[in-house]
């Protein structure tokens, strides 16, 4: 568990405030209770505080706050935060009293178990207590309140306790059920099915008269505005039928049907929709995958429909449905239409298999030559038909991807907290039981091709004293893909962020494909070489490369050297090699750290190699024999070229969702990481971070159990087995093949010590399935006489392998438990989105801002976690505007579209200036809801314009920029005419946040009554001039702010703002004028307003340097400059400014 030290806010005061007894904001959440135990581990289920604003609350019920130490994971928290003090006992009185956190996980834990604490007011009113709280910084910590027994969560009470709890809604024990396709009509004449139907069917007691079920049918999780909300009620038959005439533009998608009880009685409500399992609509190839060798024989391929290909009379006599191969060809001189075709007709329907089935024939081989080992397709035309049901019109079946068997290939991988077996260790095996271990922070070569240009590079961070993978960048000719989440200041809030640099364009044949959620990727390559990526908890990233036959005997890095021999896997950079242990785990930091990226800077991450025409390579497509009438994938001069597969119009890139076994495709963000000047970047352009290189990290090691927080081995052996021994896939694996998953296990048990909330448990039991999947494929003797790999490892595998554990996985589908939802049982339904931020559009950390002189700021990303893609998904906006200081709300909300990227990341549209009084500079409140009723919390984003508004990176406040005046949310330069009237202009010397009139003054002193001189250049490294103000260069001889004619007022020091008389020859912090009239001289309050010293901290350009870089103040918004400048610090957002002060911080230094 992450936990913060200071976790909460401190009250800032707010002068005379409301009766609490009369303002307290209720809070109805009766699991607060001490009585209430989660049985829930998963943070997503638990109540955290952390978005708790400030203020005074009551509990339902009259609870109170409890005031004894509670275990981990009671009042529906993991740590529950309880008040250590006495209640007042007399009406009015208010008493402060202390709040803590218990730091102990048992039962009983003393009352002075506390991990931090804080003070909080506590009234006595009539029939509760009123308490001021605040939010905690952590998650998931939150309040205890109450000591009665919560209602179940579909039942209600007057007080949300026992007794008198009763249901809500009707309590459906058993979600309902879709059935497959049902035949409902037979021609008698012809004795051919004409129509079918799906049928969702509710069990419930039919004696029941008193309830009701709406019935929603979905299509991938989404409704489908055509298909109408069916309802029932009463003591009827209770099932809803849909028709085949609905499934129309739904081919290649799940078919479920979700249901809400009622009671029929007036005034009642509608429980959760409960949804039932889907059912796979569609057509494809039993084997998307096909491997064959050199001369084989041809092999036969299994096309399935899982609904029946019928037709409505008259159309019924001559009904059949063809599928033909694309005429993708160099020549276009083939006749596909006879030669390679695949029909269905009614007669195909086997209603015991819920199957239509119909084969086709391919053959392939290979050259020989290395040049044109390429991966080859069988691809099928798009299905229009007029002699077919029309559901199927638009439909395209998903590819064959046809693999020359390759006789040497190996796969390397590196869980999250790196374990990493390179390319010639097996530890699946009785007599390996070896993994390499590294627990470095850096940029490290994980793999790289000296046949080839190919090469993965991999980014770790520091996680729970260890380090752990979170980012990864593969490489091969121009097409380099990054997947990053290295943004150290959202650890264990972070989530893969996918870009594209470079060029944008991919090669043909590259694809890189992402499940619905974001949590799993492939990244293919054309030479065969694939990346798989697994987000692990949000902390870290598993990384699994195979290498192709090409690489054989041609690779380096830390998946080693790839030549059948594990004992020279250990190759260093220099060539050395280190020794082998193969019967036990090892860590050898001299191997990993030769193939760290020298020097810092150069690495994928931090600069994009530039294209090389010469490196462009194609994918090529099979075409169609038809003498012999099979598809023939032959490699040589007529096999068929595709258009460009990765691009959509006008886009630079996309990435390909593979969702239930058919493609889709949604964007993917493209571009440098540095832009080209005064362009304006696209809002989803991703934005820097700080990254540590980790070159002084030194890990904290375990050397045995307790965990972190005081877990046995014991406990972590039961966990890890839980995980792998009893998943039934590796179960099955294990008995069919022989594999033997030790090393997992153990990997699995040492990473609990770090990591004792289980968060790397599931890691390690993916790591296993993905080694079995491996295994199976390179291993001809699994498959059976149509090359069909066994069903445990093709159409029994489900999404996740195992459902996150929120579901069951039938027929290679995920049946979701009650109020979980998604593709892998990843959604928790009752629950909205949680935000945690907004993605940052600047470097600085924390930042809330987006500036449209740098960005469009039309869409705002918001990130956290539980975002389900569906038609319902989008976002509430509040619009809050300046007042000259702060933003405050107008009253005004709007409802938005919401664009969908993952579970974690979504972009939500900001409403169109006009429909906003035409507000340049302006604040939002963003939520997000899943279901158009309940929402997140808020996040709040500011627009800005870096012309005029200089704003906190928080958002909070903004002052306006010297010589620019900000009125009615826009930009204006000194002395701009007002458009709506030509008679006012921006005077920022007199008001800069409302037009002013033209004045005219008899010059008090004029401009050439004072000369300001500009001292000379100080020596190098910089002096400690002695000054009346670190804000103020000069103290006279500058226009005053109330008088433009008069220049007898002071000049201010970047970041300075020119006091108001009788201070007028100060200056101060821009913002902080209530300390004019209190200079701060230097170099007693640092050398200027940014620096503190010259050169006594280390330099964040290059943590390998000693501190001979200047020492920032930490009050301000203050950055180090870079190594021409390192003795100074200037304003972050205004790094422009390094070296303005010669005659402080002297002439630039050479640069090292």
């Amino acid at each position: 568990m992450l936990v913060f030290i200071a976790f909460f806010l401190t009250l800032s005061a707010t002068g005379q405030a409301a009766d609490p007894c009369q303002s307290a904001q209720l809070i109805d959440e009766p699991r607060r209770s001490t009585n209430f135990t989660s049985a829930y581990t998963d943070y997503n289920q638990l109540y955290c505080d952390d978005t708790l604003k400030v203020g005074w609350y009551r509990f339902n019920g009259g609870s109170k706050l409890a005031t004894s130490c509670q275990p981990f994971y009671h009042c529906n928290t993991h740590v529950p935060v309880w008040m250590r003090g006495s209640h007042p006992t007399t009406l009015g009185q208010t008493v402060s009293a202390e709040v803590c956190a218990p730091i102990s996980t048992k039962a009983g834990c003393a009352q002075d178990d506390c991990f931090t604490k804080d003070t909080i007011q506590v009234k006595m009113c009539p029939n509760f207590y009123a308490y001021e709280l605040k939010p905690t910084q952590g998650c998931h910590l939150a309040y205890c309140a109450g000591d009665g027994t919560p209602c179940e969560a579909h039942q209600t009470s007057p007080t949300g306790f026992t007794p008198g709890c009763v249901d809500k809604y009707p309590l459906m024990l058993n979600g309902p059920h879709l059935s497959d396709p049902l035949l409902t009509y037979v021609n008698s004449t012809t004795g051919k099915p004409t129509s079918f139907e799906f049928q969702c069917q509710i069990s419930f007691d039919p004696a029941r008269t008193d309830v009701g079920f709406d019935v929603r049918f979905l299509f991938d999780g989404k409704r489908d505005m055509r298909v109408p909300i069916m309802s029932i009620s009463g003591a009827q038959q209770r099932t809803i039928s849909l028709d085949q005439k609905y499934l129309i533009g739904h081919m290649g998608q799940n078919v479920s049907c979700a249901v809400s009880s009622y009671f029929t009685a007036p005034g009642a409500i509608k429980g959760p929709s409960i949804t039932s399992n889907g059912y796979w609509a569609g057509i494809k190839v039993e084997q998307n995958r096909l491997e064959v060798g050199e001369k084989d024989k041809p092999r036969t391929l299994v096309m399935y429909s899982t609904v029946p290909v019928v037709c409505e009379p008259p159309h019924d006599v001559t009904c059949h449905l063809d599928i033909d191969l694309d005429p993708i060809n160099n020549n276009n001189d083939i006749d596909f239409v006879k030669a390679c075709r695949v029909t269905f007709t009614p007669g195909m329907w086997n209603s015991t298999t819920h199957r239509a089935e119909t084969t086709f024939q391919v053959s392939a081989t290979r050259d020989g030559k290395a040049d044109k080992d390429k991966e080859i397709y069988v691809h099928f035309k798009p299905i229009f038909t007029g002699d077919g049901p029309p559901a199927f019109n638009n439909y395209q079946v998903p590819f064959v991807q046809i693999m020359a068997k390759n006789t040497n290939t190996a796969t390397c991988w590196c869980t999250s907290d790196p374990h990493c077996k390179t390319l010639d260790m097996d530890p699946t095996t009785s007599s390996w039981k070896n993994v390499l271990d590294y627990y470095l922070i850096g940029e490290f070569v994980m793999y790289k091709s000296t046949n080839r240009n190919f090469e993965v590079q991999v980014r770790t961070w520091s996680c729970s004293q260890v380090s752990c993978n979170c980012a990864v960048a593969m490489k091969e000719n121009n097409d380099l893909v990054i997947l990053d989440m290295c943004d150290i200041k959202q650890f264990g809030q972070a989530y893969p962020k996918l870009t594209v640099p470079g060029k944008g364009n991919m090669s043909h044949g590259t694809v890189i494909s992402q499940d619905r959620s974001g949590n799993n990727y492939l990244v293919s390559f054309p030479s065969g070489a694939q990346v798989r990526i697994h987000n692990d908890g949000r902390i870290g990233l598993t990384v699994t490369i195979t290498a192709p036959e090409d690489d054989f005997q041609g690779t380096e890095g830390i998946c080693g050297y790839f030549d059948g021999n594990p004992y020279n896997d250990l190759k260093h950079s220099s060539g050395k090699v280190s020794n082998y242990r193969p019967n036990t785990s090892f860590q050898d930091n001299e191997f990993v750290n030769s193939w760290r990226i020298k020097p810092v800077g150069s690495s994928f991450f931090d600069k994009t190699p530039p294209s090389d025409p010469s490196l462009d390579h194609d994918m090529y497509f099979c075409k169609c024999d038809n003498k012999s009438k099979q598809i023939d994938c032959t490699l040589d001069g007529n096999v068929a070229k595709p258009n460009v597969q990765a691009l959509l119009p006008g886009r630079p890139a996309v990435t390909h969702q593979i969702q239930n076994g058919h493609l889709t495709t949604g964007q993917i963000s493209a571009g440098r990481r540095r832009r080209a000047a005064s362009s304006i970047r696209p809002d989803d352009y991703p934005a820097g971070y700080v990254y540590d290189y980790g070159l002084n990290f030194v890990p904290v090691l375990k050397a045995d159990f307790p965990s972190v927080h005081g877990k046995s081995r014991a406990e972590a052996d039961a966990a890890c087995s839980a995980a792998i021994d009893q998943n039934p896939t590796v179960q099955q694996c294990v008995q069919k093949t022989g594999l033997n998953f030790a090393t997992q296990k153990r990997n699995c048990v040492e990473d609990f010590k770090y990591f004792d909330d289980g968060a790397f448990v599931r890691s390690h039991m993916l790591n296993a399935i993905t080694t079995c999947v491996d295994h199976v494929l390179k291993n001809e003797s699994f498959y059976d006489a149509n090359g069909n790999l066994p069903a445990f490892m093709s159409t029994d595998l489900c999404p996740s392998y195992d459902c996150n554990k929120h579901g069951t996985c039938t027929r290679g589908r995920c049946v979701c438990d009650a109020g979980f939802i998604g593709d892998a049982c990843e959604i928790q339904a009752t629950k909205p989105p949680v935000l945690y931020g907004v993605v940052k559009t600047t470097w600085i950390e924390g930042s809330v801002l987006c500036d449209v002189t740098e960005r469009e700021c039309e869409t705002a990303y918001v990130f956290g976690t539980n975002v389900f893609d569906n038609t319902r998904l989008s976002c509430r906006v509040e619009v809050l505007e300046f007042d000259g200081h702060s933003f405050v709300p107008t009253g005004s909300e709007f409802t938005t579209a919401a664009i969908y990227r993952s579970m974690y990341d979504v972009g939500c549209k900001l409403p169109m200036k006009s429909t906003i009084g035409g507000l340049t500079v302006v604040a939002f409140n963003i939520s997000v809801t899943n279901d158009a009723s309940t929402y997140s919390n808020e996040v709040t984003y500011v627009r800005t314009d870096g012309r005029c508004a200089k704003c906190v990176k928080t958002g909070e406040s903004c002052s306006v920029k010297s010589r620019s005046c900000l009125i009615e949310g826009n930009c204006w330069s000194a002395n701009e005419t007002n458009p709506a009237n030509h008679q006012q202009i921006c005077d920022p010397n007199r008001n800069n946040t409302q037009w002013t009139s033209p004045v005219t003054h008899n010059p008090l002193t004029t401009e050439s009554s004072y000369t300001v001189t500009t001292p000379p250049t100080a020596a190098l490294g910089g002096a400690y001039l002695s000054r009346f103000d670190i804000w103020t260069f000069s103290q006279k001889g500058c226009k005053c702010a109330h008088n433009p004619s008069d220049y007898s007022c002071a000049c201010c020091d970047a970041g300075g703002c020119q006091c108001q008389a009788p201070h007028h020859n100060q200056c101060s912090q821009c913002g902080k004028s209530e300390n004019c009239g209190s200079p701060q001289p230097a170099p007693e309050n640092g050398v200027d307003g940014f620096t503190n010293v010259f050169n006594d901290c280390p330099c964040k350009y290059d943590p390998t340097k000693a501190a001979v870089c200047a020492c920032c103040k930490e009050d301000v918004n203050a950055c180090q400059c870079g190594p021409e400048h390192r003795n100074q610090c200037v304003d972050c957002s205004h790094k422009e400014q390094c070296g303005n002060k010669p005659w402080i911080f002297g002439p630039p230094f050479t640069r090292q």
